[in-house]
């Protein structure tokens, strides 16, 4: 009996160790913090940090295959290893174009999105050299107004969400329109949910929609459905496994007291959080790591 006994409790504190290693380590930024960072999810402690340079915006971070940072900061995008060593850096014209969007693509690629008249989706290979180019005109003249982050999809079109008309387009790679989603608010980014679904997030809609992929509205979860948080301005969104993590974006709100990150579950509990404002400010991105 004893012998059974302790091999339960050996079983209990493996597993429970197994728990501990497994946590993910989270890379994050934001419109209007100074910094990014690498933070465990556990211990809520941030392990690794980069400045972000005064009128810089960062709205877009990723962490790459061999263990790079890629972030987007308006003016460029730029890929550093952990001792900050700068292996690229794309830029563009700040007086007439906004690099909102630095993401890796599934083949070792990036991803690069370009607000502008018109808008600019570029691809690098690689090493940071471009590979391709498609531009598309928004109509939208405030490149502020345009987007944020877009997604490339499984059939190698691209979700450009904008901002300023809550709508998604999807061009394809020589630049035509192929499909349009009208969702609510000021759009930040839609992704891919599966093969099948779009995942929106809403910005100042206070809320984040999913679509199937000719645009029919399957659900909506609005700013009051969370038991003891509110949703304010929705920025970035990263599925996990069955959960979310909602980047709860408080620039432009008076409600300062909200978390500025949340990880919710199909049926809308809360399970983790980070609260900490004197530490985490004004999160818009969220990228995890495993």
């Amino acid at each position: 009996m004893k012998k059974s006994k302790n091999l339960v409790l050996i079983t209990l504190l493996l597993s429970c160790a197994t728990a501990v290693t497994g946590q993910k380590k989270m890379l994050l930024g934001g419109s209007g913090w100074n910094k990014i960072v690498i933070i465990d999810k556990e211990t809520k402690t941030i392990e690794w940090e980069h400045p972000i340079n005064p009128g810089e915006e960062c709205n877009c971070v990723d962490y790459t295959k061999d263990g790079k940072v890629l972030y987007a900061y308006r003016s460029g995008a730029k890929l550093i290893d952990k001792d900050k060593n700068t292996i690229w850096d794309f830029k563009v014209n700040p007086e007439t174009e906004e690099l909102q969007t630095a993401k890796q693509l599934p083949d070792g690629g990036f991803l690069i999105g370009i607000a502008g008249s018109p808008l600019r989706i570029v691809e690098l290979d690689k090493k940071g050299n471009k590979r391709s180019e498609i531009t598309y005109n928004t109509g939208i003249a405030d490149k502020h107004g345009q987007l944020r982050i877009i997604e490339k999809t499984p059939e190698k079109t691209y979700l450009v969400p904008l901002m300023e008309s809550g709508k998604i387009l999807e061009i394809d790679q020589k630049g035509n329109l192929i499909n349009t989603i009208q969702a609510v608010g000021n759009v930040f980014s839609a992704k891919m949910l599966g093969k099948k679904q779009i995942l929106v997030s809403c910005g100042d809609g206070h809320c984040y929609q999913i679509f199937d992929r000719k645009g029919k509205l399957l659900k909506q979860i609005s700013q009051d459905e969370y038991e003891n948080v509110k949703l304010l301005f929705v920025a970035e969104i990263a599925p996990w496994k069955n959960n979310l993590f909602i980047t709860n974006w408080s620039g432009h709100s008076s409600h300062q007291s909200e978390p500025t990150l949340i990880e919710v579950t199909p049926d809308n509990k809360i399970v983790w959080s980070l609260d900490d404002k004197s530490v985490f400010k004004n999160i818009s991105s969220v990228k995890l790591i495993p």
